[in-house]
């Protein structure tokens, strides 16, 4: 059956999980503001910065004389660089704390332009329980699904999803592009400041009870920019693939794979 067929299927699909996710999103936020909790994960983020400026506190004692099972909201897993992140909060007004890394998000889905039979998977990752609960609470899952979104478009913000490195894998996005290990001797030249703190970090991560794994709980929000690419209708522009994009001869762009380029027109 043709996908012209199917579009009304597509659509009227796409526009069910959108309706689902709408209601979705009110009755968690209902109930996670009864529980005052609305922003809980930027006021932590918060706090931990302004501890760190007010006492160069940014990992505690408990976190650091021994083994500890980790308590949401009281330890501090971040790596040392995530600072750059936090700090500016302090001083920002909160909504841009959702406003910036869901702008991203919005803009780089909207720029892929997804074919029609892949809008219903977007939707369904959008109702996934998981991704309006952290969006809701603040959480920096924003910014990691940011960065990916921003890596499937540029390649080299793909390194900031170091902030959490049990997400790793996802900052290998660009890897094969200049700007992106300029990226990474940015961070590592940003990060020298932090050195103290880096040199704290594996033994807070050892005595640490949590798993390497506990980031991948939102999987689908973190993948939402790669489905957006992988049903993209741009496929084939030279811009669309950063990180399998290698430069040729007198600096130009040329596709590692050796793809002809079907959308040559300007990146909007």
């Amino acid at each position: 059956m043709s996908s012209a067929r199917l579009r009304p299927l597509f659509v009227g699909s796409t526009v069910v999980l959108v309706a689902l996710s709408a209601i979705e999103f009110v009755v968690l936020f209902g109930i996670i503001d009864a529980q005052n909790a609305v922003g809980a994960d930027l006021a932590y983020y918060q706090f931990v910065a302004r501890r760190w400026l007010d006492t160069g506190v940014y990992y505690t004692a408990s976190q650091l004389s021994g083994p500890f099972v980790v308590q949401t909201q009281v330890d501090n897993l971040y790596p040392p660089h995530a600072l750059y992140l936090f700090v500016p909060f302090v001083y920002l007004p909160a909504i841009l704390w959702w406003l910036v890394p869901l702008g991203i998000i919005v803009w780089v889905v909207w720029w892929c332009r997804p074919a029609v039979w892949g809008l219903p998977i977007l939707a369904a990752i959008v109702l996934f329980p998981k991704t309006p609960n952290q969006i809701i609470y603040g959480n920096t899952d924003m910014w990691i699904a940011a960065a990916i979104a921003a890596g499937v478009r540029w390649g080299w913000p793909s390194t900031l999803v170091s902030f959490k490195p049990s997400l790793a894998f996802f900052a290998l996005i660009g890897i094969r592009s200049r700007a992106w290990w300029i990226a990474v001797a940015g961070i590592a030249v940003a990060s020298l400041p932090l050195l103290s703190l880096w040199l704290l970090y594996p033994t807070v991560m050892r005595n640490s009870s949590a798993q390497f794994t506990y980031s991948l709980s939102n999987l689908p929000f973190f993948c939402l920019p790669i489905v957006a690419w992988l049903t993209s209708t741009r496929r084939g522009s030279e811009r669309m693939w950063p990180w399998f994009v290698r430069l040729g001869r007198g600096g130009e762009p040329s596709l590692a794979a050796g793809n002809a380029v079907r959308d040559p027109s300007p990146a909007a």
